[in-house]
């Protein structure tokens, strides 16, 4: 009789403490579907006043999340804080979350919708997966769910997963960069799950983001490189440009200088944006619409262009990294990969960045329209 009160008191005792680390309803039910029993939808808001209160403070861990994408998860839910809430310590109290849907996917799993809206505006809606099982509540994003059907296919040390259709070919040359790249910074190439997905929106989709206001009606970025999980560019095999920027800041040592990182992408990489076709905008037609724009434009200075960074091609595409990636063709003639990690690793700030370039091309601030032209010609 004894062990029998205390394990009521035990239970009682952890379900208190589970409903005091979160602030009381925090969480507030919506007009939506709520598939679930009194108790289920008491257990769910509970659990989510407690988690979202964690992840606020910074206090999730690998205990809160579950699921085969568990790492990718709670990268996922960790970001909601800042994604959510910014650096305000108070603004949990002021951003309203509002549970939308509830009803169950499988046994103990449970499919929920949780709308943020702040002064009565919805900033996020957020899907997360919880299960209930072995009095344990853990959390997921939805992505392993909703790719339960898609195809694999293993190119190289790339693992894809797509609904439809996937091009060989642009994947064969992404393995390809992916090997080079790595050993051209002195690393070991690494593996990775690349999820093809036709536009911004449905990367969000699957991370768990049905609504994200910051990121409304954008369609042409990817997402990646995060526990080793890649997201397409319009649907596109080749993360090379991103990928590179992932094993550069593993082989920096000093902050990153943004000239001569996103230079080096746009070589060994590319140009990250793609055409209305879904191939890879080249630097070949970059340097030919530059080309165009200096032609109609006589009085340009190149210098100029690099400094400010306007926007002069029809797509996202920058001329700044167009004219760096040039540089940085010349100095990997000139002193191989050794250079380019020279130039990598100089440090922040354009002065730092035309001490190195000066030293191994001889390409200066006042000499640098002169020579950029040449490096045009070049291609």
């Amino acid at each position: 009789m004894a062990r029998i009160t205390y394990l009521v008191l035990y239970l009682v005792l952890a379900f208190y403490c589970e409903f005091a680390t979160a602030q009381s309803n925090l969480v507030q039910k919506g007009t939506g579907s709520l598939d679930a029993s009194p108790e289920i939808q008491n257990r769910v808001i509970v659990s989510l006043d407690s988690f979202l209160n964690r992840i606020q403070q910074q206090r999730i861990d690998s205990t809160d999340v579950t699921g085969a994408a568990a790492k990718l998860s709670l990268s996922m839910f960790s970001a909601i804080k800042y994604r959510i809430w910014g650096a305000d310590s108070n603004s949990l109290q002021t951003t309203q979350p509002t549970l939308l849907k509830l009803y169950p996917l499988q046994d103990s799993l449970y499919y929920c919708s949780l709308a943020f809206l702040t002064n009565g505006q919805v900033r996020e809606i957020l899907t997360i997966l919880i299960t209930f099982k072995a009095g344990r509540t853990a959390f997921a994003i939805p992505l392993n769910y909703f790719t339960r059907t898609w195809k694999l296919k293993r190119v190289g040390l790339t693992t894809y997963h797509y609904a439809d259709h996937i091009n060989l070919s642009r994947a064969t040359l992404f393995d390809r960069k992916n090997r080079l790249m790595a050993k051209k910074l002195g690393l070991s190439p690494e593996k990775f799950d690349f999820y093809l997905c036709d536009n911004h929106q449905d990367i969000l989709e699957l991370l768990g983001f049905s609504y994200d206001s910051a990121s409304a009606g954008n369609i042409d970025d990817g997402y990646g490189v995060d526990e080793g999980t890649i997201f397409s560019i319009r649907h596109n095999e080749d993360f090379s440009h991103d990928l590179f920027h992932y094993y550069s800041a593993k082989f920096r040592h000093n902050k990153r200088n943004s000239a001569a990182d996103e230079g080096v992408a746009y070589s060994w990489g590319n140009p990250y944006y793609t055409d209305k076709q879904g191939a890879m905008i080249t630097r070949h037609q970059l340097v030919a619409q530059l080309g165009d724009y200096l032609a109609h434009h006589p009085e340009a200075s190149l210098l100029t262009l690099f400094e400010k960074n306007p926007m002069i091609f029809p797509s996202k595409a920058k001329v700044r990294s167009l004219l760096s990636s040039l540089i940085c063709d010349d100095i990997e003639r000139r002193a191989g990969a050794n250079g380019i990690r020279e130039l990598l690793d100089c440090g922040p700030g354009d002065e730092n960045y035309f001490r190195v370039v000066g030293k191994l091309t001889g390409i200066t601030t006042e000499n640098f329209n002169q020579e950029m032209r040449e490096l045009l010609v070049k291609g």
